[in-house]
């Protein structure tokens, strides 16, 4: 009896089981074959890729040559500097006196010197005359304020005539022709004292040089 039943209930699903696993195979090839529409949400998903073509030539710089400099303007020369002691001045005339040389050599419209002795010591030498004689420069200042005056100097020659140890003595004005009178002095050239054969220096020697405008 137990046996009887138990067939029967599957009889009963297999028949009941059949036509339901139809309707679910129908129901599934439906759902397949029909096309699925994306709509508009499809198209928003969608990436759109633009690639941009790259430049494949090279841009070159330019460069322009600068423009040349104007050129510097020339600056104005410089006046030249120049010493002229006759310009809007007389024209200077010096003399050189001394106290046992009465007599003067005379240079034409230049100035004239005097002669020159030793001031002690001097002995029997004669008169000492200088072989070189260098005119002193009358100072400019003087000569446009129109000063004159004059100078006496000491000095020594050495054993080649050479005028040295210069000193003032005395000076009218004092100090406005020292410095003329004595580049000048030192510039002479004497003979030297010869003694025994040979040369002796002469010491204590003076001279006066005299700073006269020419009328």
């Amino acid at each position: 009896m137990a046996l009887k039943s138990k067939g029967q209930l599957y009889g009963t699903a297999l028949v009941l089981g059949f036509p339901v696993t139809l309707v679910l195979f129908y129901i599934m090839a439906t759902l397949v074959s029909q096309p699925v529409d994306l709509g508009s949400s499809a198209d928003e998903q969608i990436i759109d890729f633009v690639r941009v073509a790259s430049q494949s030539s090279l841009q070159t710089r330019q460069r322009s040559m600068p423009k040349k400099p104007p050129k510097p303007q020339k600056a104005p020369d410089m006046p030249k500097m120049s010493v002229n002691s006759q310009v809007d001045a007389p024209q200077p005339q010096m003399a050189m006196t001394s106290p046992l040389a009465s007599d003067s050599l005379s240079f034409g419209n230049g100035p004239y010197l005097g002669g020159a002795v030793g001031g002690g010591g001097g002995g029997g030498d004669r008169e000492v005359m200088p072989l070189v004689r260098i005119e002193p420069q009358y100072p400019r200042k003087a000569a446009m304020s129109g000063k004159e005056g004059w100078v006496k100097l000491k000095f020594d020659v050495n054993e080649t005539g050479a005028v040295e140890n210069v000193s003032i003595i005395d000076a009218k004005p004092p100090r406005l022709f020292n410095q003329s009178a004595k580049r000048a002095l030192l510039k002479w050239k004497y003979q030297p004292k010869i003694v025994d054969g040979k040369p002796e220096p002469r010491r204590g020697l003076m001279v006066q040089l005299d700073f006269k405008l020419r009328r």
